[in-house]
């Protein structure tokens, strides 16, 4: 099987600025014909003409991020998709990062190209992408929209119109070394971590730190939104954000947040967690650093995202000399035992590019990829988060392996190793992920997003989230102090950036935060 190219390469070549506000779309989407590989196993990659032109009657494109999964068996579900039916889908690796990724399939939609027939969209793009354009409706009966998770399906509307279905979803996971405590609450979290070896969490300057910077605020009951109003500088919600920020600061000082978190994104964490620690000069280190000390137990704790089961569940590292998994999952702690932790919801919804020739196809292939068949094979085989009511039925009362699933329905050929049917380790007979392992996992996940909390619906969601996540690292980096947040002009800043006004100045300077003039970030 040919391996799915990103034209990775191409994307960071752009300035900050066309990553940033979008404009990478059309630099990156020239550049990107030449790197498009199909996945039903051609050899050679389209022409220029072939990947800008629009597909024909019998060619589907998808364009999406990086495949981080073990086992990627979203690529088996392509090929599996493509040796059943006259029309052929590529499926385009657009990007490592979602916001590289965003970038480019917003600058290609709002060119009016039809290069792209289905988009996976982040749940935090909707508002945008529905908004502007780039995408139709996506109407539901009563009984298929009863068959997804009413939470994770909402995540695909915008102002209640549904306008794409999930395909995967995400919720953040605690994982933590079997040999020590699990916390019940957020300050056992802390306390532990200082005790036993740290917390790898993700605070890199990319989506994944927003996330785990609004989820620290929440911890301590603060809020920077309420619906779609900025509710920063209201009541006690300022100095709620200011004692958060402050407080995760002074962990990083201290190291119950693991040394380079405030570099980290979802891999980097995995591979802290896993193998220990990777040079972490640069600011913007490559995605396996948090994963690798978890794996070489130089922290004790982890969040991050479902992802990181299968890819630790099948390494022989992990396990100790009697075939024991080194590590567990629970859910997110909170304020009290009785209240646990709320995190925020992920994932990546389907939806069809208003400029696509085929759009009844597109429905057909998103229907194929979102039936329940395909939905308990992501999950098995490679660990997606399921979308379906039915796949978490079946994983209570009737959990499969990979292997079994395959084995029943005449798919398996041995092709598929490192997820949940087996793995090969650094050595000696392959790992399985039993079929208890993964019954607690969908378990886990499914408690997770039915109480998960929705980022805001902003159309200029991306420029609202590097406003914010610019002042709300510098605080707990060090390069502003706590005290120095000035939180209505950060408020105001906000309320523009809601509206797609980028701040006057840098928004590196953090002048909008409240950094005095001329000090330099400690």
């Amino acid at each position: 099987m040919s391996a799915t190219r990103r034209p990775r390469d191409l994307l960071r070549r752009l300035n900050p600025g066309q990553r940033r506000w979008g404009g990478a779309g059309l630099v990156a989407g020239v550049a990107l014909a030449s790197v498009l590989v199909s996945l039903a196993g051609k050899a050679a990659s389209p022409s220029a003409s072939s990947a800008t032109d629009c597909g024909g009657p019998n060619r589907l494109t998808v364009a999406t991020g990086a495949d981080i999964t073990a086992g990627s068996f979203r690529r088996d579900l392509i090929e599996e998709w493509n040796r059943t039916h006259t029309t052929q889908v590529t499926l385009v690796e657009v990007a490592d990062r979602t916001d590289e990724e965003r970038a480019e399939m917003a600058g290609r939609a709002r060119l009016g190209s039809c290069a792209y027939d289905v988009f996976s969209v982040d749940v935090a793009w909707m508002a945008e992408f529905a908004r502007s354009g780039y995408i139709r409706e996506y109407p539901l009966g009563p009984k298929d929209a009863a068959s997804f998770v009413g939470n994770v399906l909402r995540a695909g509307q915008v102002g209640g119109v549904q306008y794409a279905v999930p395909f995967v979803t995400d919720v953040p996971l605690l994982f933590y070394r079997s040999d020590v405590r699990l916390p019940t609450t957020t300050e056992q979290l802390w306390e532990y971590a200082g005790k036993y070896g740290g917390y790898a969490v993700q605070l890199g300057d990319y989506e994944g730190g927003t996330v785990n910077l609004l989820e620290a605020i929440r911890s301590m009951k603060g809020k920077v939104t309420d619906g779609e109003r900025i509710v920063l500088d209201e009541g006690e919600n300022g100095e709620r954000v200011r004692e958060a920020l402050s407080r995760w600061h002074a962990m990083l000082v201290r190291g119950t947040l693991a040394h380079g978190a405030e570099d980290f994104s979802k891999e980097d964490t995995f591979t802290t967690f896993r193998n220990g620690f990777l040079a972490r000069e640069s600011k913007s280190s490559v995605e396996e650093s948090s994963l690798q000390a978890f794996r070489d137990d130089d922290v004790a704790y982890m969040r991050n995202w479902p992802f990181a089961f299968h890819r630790l569940a099948t390494d022989r590292s992990m396990y100790d000399d009697r075939r024991r998994p080194r590590f567990k999952i629970a859910a997110l702690p909170g304020a009290t035992a009785a209240q646990p932790g709320v995190g925020i919801l992920g994932g990546f919804n389907l939806a069809i590019s208003t400029h696509s020739d085929n759009p009844g196809k597109a429905r057909m292939l998103i229907d194929f990829l979102t039936g329940h068949d395909a939905q308990m094979k992501l999950f098995a085989c490679s660990g997606y988060p399921p979308v379906l009511e039915s796949v978490y039925r079946e994983y209570r009362d009737n959990p499969r392996t990979c292997a079994q699933l395959l084995a029943s329905r005449g798919t398996g050929d041995g092709a598929t190793t490192g997820a949940g049917g087996t793995g090969s380790g650094t050595s000696g007979e392959d790992i399985e992920i039993t079929a208890g392992m993964l019954q607690d996992l969908a378990d886990k996940i499914y408690q997770g997003i039915r109480k998960a909390e929705m980022r805001p619906e902003y159309p200029y969601y991306s420029v609202f989230s590097e406003v914010f996540r610019a002042c709300a690292r510098a605080v707990v980096t060090g390069d502003l102090l706590a005290e120095e947040l000035d939180l209505a002009r950060l408020a105001d800043a906000l309320r523009d950036a809601r509206q797609g006004r980028a701040p006057e100045d840098t928004v590196a300077s953090l002048a909008h935060c409240g950094k005095p003039e001329g000090r330099q970030g400690q």
